[in-house]
């Protein structure tokens, strides 16, 4: 299984994570964010980032696609996450340059296979969070059976509320027929001691468990 940590805004937390084993590092731009990470880094420092294994991805919300695109070249990214209410057309222009994560934010009341039926074809991943009145980072966790029979046909990654004490939640879904074609488990808040700065420690300590599945 793989490890992605959302919301970085300092350089020595990076290599940090790269030493301790995550393979992707999210980096959001989305001024509304309290993790907004150009109040931290430059777009020159972030493209200065270089990590062996690990991606970085740009976490982009309703931003006009040449924006994205502009932002991505100059910070150097290497994929691109989607956390808004994009369209399908908007994620293929994105997906025509990057690869992209598209992120579906789940409520009880959703028909997760209808939800993402229609960006099936048009994204390389997806990405599942828990519906809230924010665009992530909420540290609200949903129900992961909603995913029974919806996750087979595109790999994605699974967020939402994600803390140290559901490792063996993890490893649960992980093995059964519901977690489908999860690759990677999404994590952010449930691992700061504040907005935007991460207990590495906490990190450190998670991490191989759940690399390990």
């Amino acid at each position: 299984m793989k490890i992605k940590v959302c919301g970085i805004t300092s350089i020595d937390e990076a290599l940090a994570l790269s030493k301790a084993g995550v393979n992707y590092i999210g980096f959001i731009f989305y001024p509304a964010s309290k993790r907004y990470v150009l109040n931290k880094l430059t777009l020159d420092q972030i493209k200065s980032i270089h990590l062996p294994g690990v991606d970085k991805v740009g976490v982009f919300v309703n931003e006009p696609i040449a924006n994205v695109i502009a932002t991505a070249t100059a910070a150097g990214l290497d994929m691109i996450q989607l956390h808004g209410d994009e369209t399908p057309n908007y994620c293929k222009e994105i997906a025509n340059q990057y690869p992209v994560i598209k992120a579906f934010r789940i409520s009880t009341s959703d028909e997760v296979a209808y939800k993402i039926s229609e960006f099936i074809e048009e994204v390389d991943y997806l990405l599942f969070d828990t519906a809230s009145s924010v665009y992530g980072g909420s540290g609200i966790s949903f129900d992961w059976s909603k995913l029974a029979n919806a996750t087979q046909q595109k790999p994605y990654f699974l967020s939402g509320g994600i803390g140290p004490d559901d490792a063996s939640k993890i490893t649960s879904f992980v093995k059964s027929n519901t977690a489908g074609n999860c690759i990677a488990v999404d994590l952010n808040s449930k691992f700061e001691i504040a907005p935007g700065q991460k207990n590495i420690e906490l990190l450190q300590s998670f991490i191989p468990t759940i690399k390990a599945l």
